[in-house]
């Protein structure tokens, strides 16, 4: 497996790499600019991961993920910033990254988000519900007794996520999701994950 992390602090690409090693025999490749990071994939082949730092230079925002995703359309290009604000997850992954993952996730959460992608699925951060409301089901459409993790939980099914990749993404067990999951059922009056799906399509 062969990863290229992008990030211009040297003790970050040194603890990534240590992490990433727990997956199994790694290829690990650094990049600490954009120019870099093109020079790598110009050079070294195909990789099957990208680690991009949102801050780094030369990449700084949206069109800069977008810019290096479009470059290697065969590889998935994961995300990984202190900024965790929802319209910044928003934005990188409508610029085609496969995954944002905060810099403040522990590290058990960031292996769980790449081992996702580099299955093919694409990973959304928790924050992503929690800090734009306008990815989370309509206020209007919910009952007021429903929390706002069940909400979260929610919108997730709606996605079609299914419990464990919720676990993953929430940073909770299996088992804490299957409760939050009878409790929406609950409370939504419904017996299935279709149900509930209906139930929110009905009332946005």
């Amino acid at each position: 497996m062969n990863i290229l992390i992008a990030d211009d602090h040297a003790l970050f690409r040194d603890g990534m790499s240590l992490l990433l090693q727990t997956l199994g025999p790694v290829e690990v490749a650094e990049a600490r600019n954009r120019r870099e990071i093109e020079v790598h994939l110009k050079h070294e082949g195909m990789f099957d991961l990208v680690l991009l730092d949102l801050d780094m230079p030369g990449v700084a925002n949206a069109d800069g993920v977008r810019h290096i995703c479009e470059s290697v359309p065969q590889t998935a290009v994961v995300v990984i910033s202190g900024s965790d604000a929802g319209y910044v997850v928003k934005a990188c992954l409508d610029a085609g990254a496969m995954g944002f993952i905060s810099k403040s996730s522990a590290g058990k959460v960031m292996l769980a988000a790449i081992q996702m992608v580099l299955t093919g699925e694409r990973y959304v951060p928790s924050i992503y519900f929690d800090n734009s409301s306008e990815h989370s089901p309509d206020a209007a459409s919910t009952a007021s007794s429903i929390s706002p993790r069940q909400q979260q939980i929610w919108q997730m099914l709606i996605d079609g996520k299914s419990n464990k990749e919720i676990a993953v993404a929430l940073d909770l067990t299996d088992s804490t999701v299957k409760q939050h999951v009878s409790a929406l059922f609950r409370k939504l009056g419904v017996n299935s994950r279709t149900q509930a799906i209906q139930k929110a399509r009905t009332n946005s």
